[in-house]
């Protein structure tokens, strides 16, 4: 729209978009002027359709198949909002916690050391989708609870991943009452993503549609075997559904190394790419892409000077006995030194 454009000639914009069947997004810039997507099908459509109505400053169409987070429709960095903390607004945002929540202690115990340490978002995971079915699955919507209480005593935002629609069966056999992304929409203040259901289609749309009102942050992990077109047509999916709030976290990719080295290949490279093809933050899961706590803080390091916006770090006050990713598990004084050498490293380049 024109810098002069009145709001009758933007309502005027907004009701051919409608009538022709189209949906739109308006981002209001901070410069005054006011950029319109339509979203569909517009191959068939003249531009003139657009371009002739008053107030309309010029038409054009994004090539990028991912539109909405495409730096081709918003050069403007997106800025996510938690309650007052932003991520991607030019300082590095660090998340760390647990794996996986065990216990009250445990769960308690590291929120206090998080929360010392300066630290504003504390990661855990109620709900473990993991390999073995033999394997802990997690405490469910008691670690959930657990993890209100932390927010509540400590000040902290949470970030836990939510990993279906399925309802999840308790640790004492029981089957909870509402599905898993219910629960983890009430008591999170980000929704997380795995890299596992990255391309759970359907899973996406229906976390947008219910987050379509308080547009509640969700951070994306990107699949071991998905390529950033996969990954950002993902990210697209939940965007067109609704919720515009949404956060690129990289954890490393599946390739050729040997497990018993490194985990996944970081895919430190990603991160330059991702900040020039979309206006979405990044940030890094140095933990998961290595899986070994030696080298995590060299691997952030890297990522920190590549561009990321934030880190997503594990750590456990008892690595040696974690249920759940111990070896890749930093302990408070590791967490300590790393979080002093990334801020450096940050400050260093901005």
């Amino acid at each position: 729209m024109a810098r002069s454009a009145t709001p009758s000639q933007e309502k005027a914009v907004l009701d051919r978009i409608t009538a022709a069947g189209f949906k739109y997004e308006v981002i209001h810039g901070s410069t005054g002027i006011d950029v319109i997507g339509i979203l569909g099908d517009l191959s068939g459509l003249e531009e003139s359709y657009f371009s002739e109505i008053d107030g309309v400053d010029r038409v054009m169409r994004i090539s990028k198949p991912y539109k909405l987070v495409s730096r081709q429709y918003s050069a403007a960095d997106k800025v996510i909002d938690v309650d007052g903390y932003k991520i991607g607004d030019g300082g590095l945002a660090l998340m760390a916690g647990p794996c996986s929540l065990e216990t009250e202690e445990q769960v308690m115990t590291i929120g206090a050391y998080v929360s010392a340490l300066g630290i504003k978002i504390m990661r855990g995971g109620a709900y473990k989708p993991r390999t073995s079915p033999y394997s802990f699955q997690g405490m469910g919507l008691e670690g959930l609870k657990l993890l209100a209480r932390v927010r509540e005593k400590y000040g902290l935002k949470i970030v836990t991943e939510a990993t279906g629609l399925h309802r999840h069966i308790a640790p004492d056999g029981s089957l909870e009452k509402r599905n898993v992304l219910e629960n983890v929409i009430e008591y999170s203040d980000i929704i997380q993503i795995g890299a596992r259901n990255m391309k759970s289609y359907g899973f996406l749309q229906e976390l947008a549609r219910l987050t379509v009102d308080s547009r509640k942050p969700i951070l994306l992990k990107r699949g071991d075997s998905s390529t950033l077109k996969d990954f950002l047509l993902a990210a697209e999916y939940i965007v067109s559904s609704g919720n515009p709030n949404v956060i690129l976290c990289l954890r490393g990719i599946r390739a050729f190394e040997d497990p018993e080295f490194q985990r996944f290949t970081s895919d430190i490279g990603a991160i330059a790419v991702l900040k020039s093809e979309s206006n979405l933050p990044v940030i890094f899961d140095p933990s998961h892409a290595i899986g070994n706590r030696h080298y995590v803080d060299s691997v952030s390091l890297a990522a920190v000077a590549a561009g990321a916006d934030g880190l997503l770090i594990e750590t456990h006050n008892d690595p040696a006995n974690a249920l759940c990713d111990g070896d890749q598990s930093l302990t408070r004084e590791e967490l300590d030194r790393l979080m002093q050498l990334t801020l450096k490293v940050h400050a260093a380049i901005h």
